[in-house]
């Protein structure tokens, strides 16, 4: 199908006309229809490029890049001249540039210094369905900004997933409701003998597939499962079976390069069978042709944050009933199809109607830390499309207090205004600001922990070589544990003079270690547009110190029978793919702290009572009172005999530790 047949581009009168009479319009169709690449050419081809940049939010890095290429292709261009994007640490725009794809969190970096988006005259926000964060964030900034200009222009796209939210969150706005030809999909309910054996979906969906492949059914099959592992499991099953060789077997996950996603678009091969096994992101965010049967699990992964402990979770459960419908329809796109559910009917009725919305299960430290970037102070009366609720906004102020980035009014203090400079997490941008200010001997080797903390671990563990994977990893082991083994690592690959042949002979991932690369590069010249030089060489206590000031959330002492504890979280067990596996130290910083079946510490290093004295004495007083006796029968924690709140300063606040 040519771009100008695209449904949305077949609506465009109708879409101008709504966005001539008001200020917001929200544009509601399927996937597939063309939202995410026709509203920017519309609007292009109409000439509102000329009132300032056309500005387009992506969710994902690789839509920013693959939607600007097939929007420069249809003009007959080349990224970056009429068309570019941008995202973190990858800039293809131009002054030149009228239409701009870029990631949500370019936005809200560029609104730090323009806040009224004088440069823009409209913005679309794409894929505002999927409800992220970010794209809350943005939609409540945008409203401030449509008060101060009267000629500004918002469009929120939006799949068919809920849209009359946007138009009552934006005084009722029109949508504008495009509908696509979809063709009959069949439903079948065909849940596997056990629920609750990921062994048993596998083995439920390649029977599915069997049956299609012995009814010889036109079409290409799409599976959807909860994460990379078990997509993994799945497509080394698939290679197990007799008619593999009619098979064209395919993953489809964020981890994968752009070049591997991109490979589940064109045709199958003659006489091939394509079978794409993919997470939830084939739901809306990409368009596949071909595709008759869906076979879906039910399950997706959703990480949710606990803001009295301070730590996270993916947990895999059930998924709503807008995205099963969602997933149902990808089999209806360009013939009638099939939609097999491993789930039964009783189990999609008693489903909620749509997924909690990232706002209410994650942490808002970094929101609340840009709000207070922009002049916003009030941070619990900001008007969210959804309000995250007192605790999830108090829960983010106190760990800004912990890292000394607010003052008392909610306004940034001086380290909080450098922290601003960096698009990361704050705990991250912490641990280089306290490099800088205190032990600039070490800015270079923070600079790269922040790296190793931002990115995916580049680590692989491939099926079947589990054990060459661990000794290759283990090479770059230290006894100060995993922080300083990336030092190492990232080391060892800029002195490589073939990267690919070093990554895959150290089970490392080329793409995750090349992207740590470029990051580490771009914070280091963030660092020095501050003026600060790049040092590097000094103590590696001064290294860890930095990291822990960032991490103070995330510093542990022993409680007895190898678990730690932190000072909000309890019976924390070192992840088994830590260097520190096998030891315990005394204390210890983990890069995050995770709840799966157990409450893990990532990324772990040890700790000396003088380094955490140095960060923060009441901490160490804390952690040192808790401690285990060390006796000879069992270790106890030594704790109050009855109930006490310890106050202990950590940056600008008294916390209250309950015993």
């Amino acid at each position: 199908m040519k771009p100008h047949d695209l449904p949305v581009y077949q609506q465009r009168d109708r879409i101008l006309t709504a966005l001539t009479q008001h200020q917001v319009i929200v544009v509601e169709s399927p996937t597939g229809s063309g939202k995410t690449t026709q509203l920017p050419i519309i609007l292009h081809e109409a000439g509102y490029g000329k009132n300032g940049v056309i500005g387009v939010t992506q969710p994902r890095r690789i839509a920013a890049v693959s939607v600007s290429e097939f929007i420069a292709r249809q003009l007959g261009e080349t990224v970056g001249e009429t068309v570019g994007y941008k995202m973190r640490f990858d800039d293809h725009t131009t002054p030149a540039t009228g239409l701009k794809i870029m990631t949500d969190g370019i936005l809200l970096q560029e609104m730090k210094l323009d806040y009224s988006l004088s440069h823009y005259g409209v913005i679309i926000v794409d894929e505002a369905h999927e409800r992220s964060l970010n794209i809350d964030f943005i939609l409540g900034l945008l409203k401030r900004v449509l008060k101060e200009r009267s000629e500004f222009k918002v469009i929120v796209s939006s799949a068919t997933i809920n849209a009359e939210v946007f138009s009552e969150y934006f005084d009722s706005c029109p949508i504008v409701r495009i509908e696509t030809p979809m063709y009959p999909v069949q439903v079948v309910y065909d849940p596997p003998r056990v629920e609750s054996s990921p062994e048993e979906l596998v083995e439920s969906a390649i029977r599915v597939v069997r049956r299609i492949v012995e009814e010889e059914r036109e079409g290409d099959i799409l599976i959807f499962l909860s994460g990379e592992r078990i997509i993994k499991d799945c497509i080394a099953a698939l290679y197990m079976e007799p008619f593999r060789s009619k098979l064209q077997r395919m993953p489809l996950h964020g981890r994968l390069s752009k070049e591997e996603q991109e490979s589940v678009f064109p045709p199958a091969a003659r006489g091939k069978i394509k079978i794409i096994v993919s997470t939830n992101i084939a739901e809306t965010s990409v368009t596949i042709d071909g595709i008759t049967t869906v076979i879906d699990s039910r399950l997706a992964k959703m990480s949710f944050y606990n803001p009295k402990t301070f730590t996270s979770s993916l947990v895999e459960g059930p998924i709503s009933k807008a995205n099963a419908n969602q997933r149902k329809g990808r089999a209806g796109r360009t013939q009638p199809g099939t939609c097999y559910r491993l789930y039964n009917r009783d189990d999609y009725e008693r489903r909620a109607l749509f997924t909690t919305e990232e706002i209410y299960r994650t942490d808002l430290s970094e929101v609340v830390l840009r709000m207070a970037e922009l002049g916003i102070t009030q941070f619990d009366s900001f008007d969210f499309i959804s309000s995250p609720g007192r605790q999830g906004i108090m829960s983010a102020v106190e760990s800004l207090h912990m890292l000394n980035a607010l003052n008392e009014d909610n306004t940034l203090s001086d380290i909080g205004k450098m922290m601003a400079e960096f698009p990361l997490l704050p705990r991250h941008s912490r641990m280089i600001v306290e490099a800088i200010r205190e032990y600039p001997d070490v800015v270079q080797e923070v600079v790269t922990a922040a790296a190793f903390l931002t990115t995916n671990s580049p680590f692989l563990l491939q099926m079947g070589e589990e054990l060459e994977a661990r000794q290759a990893h283990h090479r770059y082991r230290d006894d100060l544990g995993d922080f300083v083994s990336y030092l190492k690592i990232l080391q060892a690959y800029d002195e490589a003079p073939n990267k690919e042949k070093f990554c895959e002979s150290r089970y490392l991932d080329a793409q995750t270690m090349g992207e740590l690369h470029n990051v580490r590069d771009q914070l280091i010249e963030i660092v020095s547009s501050l003026e600060i030089p790049i040092l590097s060489g000094g103590p590696k206590a001064d290294y860890l110190c930095a990291v822990a000031t960032g991490l103070i959330q995330f510093v542990c002492v022993q409680s007895g029978r190898g678990a730690y504890r932190s000072l909000t979280a309890e019976r924390i067990l070192i992840h088994p793919g830590s260097v520190m596996f096998r030891d315990s130290p005394r204390f210890i910083v983990a890069g995050e702290i995770v709840h799966t079946s157990r409450t893990y510490a990532r990324s772990v290093s040890p700790l000396q009572e003088a380094w955490l004295r140095r960060i923060s004495p009441s901490l160490a007083a804390t952690l040192v009172e808790q401690e285990p006796r060390r006796t000879g029968g069992p270790q106890t924690a030594k704790r109050p005999e009855r109930d006490t709140t310890w106050q202990i300063r950590i940056g600008t606040r008294m916390f209250p530790l309950k015993a």
